[in-house]
């Protein structure tokens, strides 16, 4: 959550949308909803979802959801796609390809927990 703050401030002072906005509401989503800096682009109950990003960045990045399984067993796919423009955008992804991985590894072990709960 700290770094997670931290790139929304520094996003805030790149003049984008940083992390301010919140939900229109804390339990359901809909296509166009702003989540935090992300678009809610597509979403198909119970099993997908597409985030789009709307920090300032390099480029254009997605995070979808894709749960599988059934009410016993189940799995979630989290997948970040990032469509880099020019060669800042392609430091940018291999400068913070760990540190994402680190961040979005531990978002998704969240969502499972939250998820058994």
């Amino acid at each position: 959550n700290s770094i997670w703050k931290l790139r929304g401030f520094l996003d805030l002072i790149a003049g984008g949308v940083g992390m301010r906005r919140g939900r229109r509401d804390p339990h359901h989503l809909r296509v166009g909803d702003v989540v935090d800096c992300w678009r809610v682009e597509a979403i198909e109950r119970p099993r997908y979802l597409r985030l789009m990003v709307e920090m300032r960045l390099p480029g254009r990045a997605w995070l979808e959801y894709e749960v599988t399984g059934n009410e016993s067993a189940s799995s979630i796919r989290q997948t970040i796609i990032y469509d880099p423009v020019g060669l800042t955008g392609i430091l940018l992804w291999k400068a913070l390809f760990v540190p994402h991985r680190l961040i979005l590894s531990g978002m998704v072990r969240g969502i499972a927990a939250q998820s058994e709960k």
